[in-house]
């Protein structure tokens, strides 16, 4: 209720009130208890509080978002345990191994030593590589243990090789910390997600200063 309509309803009290003291006969007019009047409107006024609070809707909390998890990066295939997606019978696509053209077979670098591989290959197929061919890391002895460096494991053809044609393509290495002989095999790739060709590996092995080989030219 608001505040003018309570000023009123006093108003109409006071006024009930006054009416009764000022009547000429006692009798004729039933005496009005102020007191019982004030009680019976602040009755009414209560109750119509009451009744305003409980048609008041309830605010309504909403619950906390729910965060959405970030999408996984999407990665190449690379254990040669799991099957490659198969080339179809009828796929023009192929590739050959020519040469290692640094860092041959066994060759002694020091431990967490850098060093790039290359190898020479000839697309001895009937198809074209373009940019989305590329030379993709495939498996490794002892397994899974990766020695291409960071953002190596997938390199693109940047250049259209045409059938016949020979293609020079490194791979950037770092020899681990342990002692040991570590091989890293790599495949091409056409635009399928598909492997093809001869394998390309490397195989170094890590050893102390006095069993170093001579870094390799080229």
């Amino acid at each position: 209720m608001n505040k003018n309509k309570i000023i009123k309803i006093c108003m109409l009290v006071f006024i009930s009130t006054l009416i009764a003291g000022c009547g000429s006969s006692p009798e004729a007019t039933p005496t009005i208890d102020p007191l019982v009047v004030m009680t019976d409107v602040a009755s009414t006024i209560q109750a119509e509080i009451t009744q305003a609070v409980l048609l008041t809707p309830s605010a309504t909390i909403a619950p906390p978002p729910t965060a959405t998890p970030l999408p996984s990066t999407p990665t190449i295939p690379a254990n040669a345990s799991e099957p490659a997606p198969a080339l179809p019978a009828d796929s023009s696509d192929n590739a050959q191994f020519l040469q290692d053209i640094t860092f041959p077979d066994d060759t002694i670098l020091w431990q967490n030593e850098r060093f790039t591989k290359t190898w020479n290959i000839e697309n001895n197929g009937t198809t074209t590589w373009d940019s989305s061919y590329k030379l993709v890391y495939w498996d490794s002895e002892p397994k899974k243990f990766s020695i291409a460096q960071e953002g190596q494991s997938v390199i693109p053809i940047l250049k259209y090789i045409e059938p016949g044609d020979q293609v020079a393509l490194s791979v950037k290495m770092t020899a681990p910390a342990e002692l040991g002989t570590y091989i890293n095999y790599f495949r091409m790739m056409n635009g399928e997600g598909q492997f093809f060709g001869d394998s390309l590996y490397v195989r170094i092995i890590v050893g102390t200063e006095v069993d170093k080989t001579p870094t390799p030219s080229g």
